[in-house]
């Protein structure tokens, strides 16, 4: 039986600053997410990641994607109006762009990615920063032309795990969420949060542990969007320990996991009330100050 998660461990993952910290010791995550036809994914996971601690967070738009009028991709013309403190890297800048972790896939269509930006995905599983993979660049860990190298956790969601399942020839359906999510883990060799009203979470390393049951109210558009923003903040936060230490991603995505349910319980007043992904991203400093005590 896998172990819940509880308050007390997640607060033990939130990083708070010291007297002498500056916005660098405080953690730089890069955002690669969003797209023209789903810009609010991008500002949704930013939103969170400045919402969970980060100190800074630099985003890049997908390579290939057509200016408009403005000279900004559309991501990032809507990642700049909804939160003017985050640091645009385009060009010549993203390829430079050093950050602590790495937030990718939230709001891409894998079948429209264009070559380059492939190829730049491709060098963030071979880097060493630590690197959260979500949605639509979950398919690119099947590439044979892949490798693993970064410290690295996926946040699927049951249809998405599935077809990771299949595309890592582990069969064609898989077993319930306890044996499958370790069995996953291990073959990619990459910390796995499946999400769903209970939320499980595995390391290669055999560590496990679950989350929940969520509030349904979560239960809507751009969450997973805020949950991959919020786990993207914890690993830029303990991006040395993830460097030092893969099988940490597992206690981290745990305390998304549960950061997320508790923003969205408290955003949705205790599940008595409807609510949408920006607030649960809006509650989580409130919850981050109760956790803290």
């Amino acid at each position: 039986m896998i172990t819940p998660w509880s308050p007390a461990q997640a607060a033990a993952c939130i990083a708070t600053p010291a007297a002498s910290s500056d916005k660098y010791r405080r953690g730089v995550l890069g955002v690669r997410t969003g797209s023209a036809e789903y810009p609010g994914a991008a500002v949704l996971g930013v939103e969170a990641a400045w919402r969970a601690g980060v100190g800074m967070v630099r985003y890049v738009p997908p390579l290939g994607d057509a200016l408009p009028g403005l000279g900004l991709p559309a991501p990032a013309a809507a990642v700049l109006a909804a939160r003017p403190e985050t640091v645009f890297a385009g060009g010549d800048a993203a390829r430079a762009a050093r950050c602590d972790a790495w937030l990718t896939g939230s709001g891409t269509d894998p079948a429209s990615r264009s070559f380059v930006e492939r190829e730049a995905l491709h060098a963030l599983f071979a880097g060493d920063a630590p690197l959260v993979v979500d949605a639509g660049a979950l398919p690119e860990l099947a590439d044979p032309a892949a490798r693993i190298h970064a410290p690295t956790a996926i946040t699927p969601h049951a249809g998405e795990f599935l077809g990771l399942w299949r595309a890592a020839g582990l069969g064609e359906s898989a077993p319930d969420a306890a044996d499958a999510a370790p069995a996953l883990a291990e073959r990619l060799g990459a910390t796995v949060l499946l999400k769903g009203s209970v939320s499980t979470v595995a390391t290669p390393g055999g560590f496990t542990a679950a989350v929940g049951p969520a509030t349904p109210w979560l239960a809507t558009a751009g969450t997973g969007d805020v949950l991959a923003g919020i786990l993207g903040a914890l690993a830029a936060t303990h991006a040395g320990a993830l460097r030092d230490d893969p099988e940490s991603f597992g206690p981290l995505a745990a305390s998304a996991a549960l950061l997320h349910d508790l923003a969205a319980r408290h955003a949705s007043r205790g599940g008595r009330a409807p609510i949408v992904a920006l607030d649960v991203a809006l509650a989580l400093p409130a919850v981050i100050a109760e956790l803290l005590g």
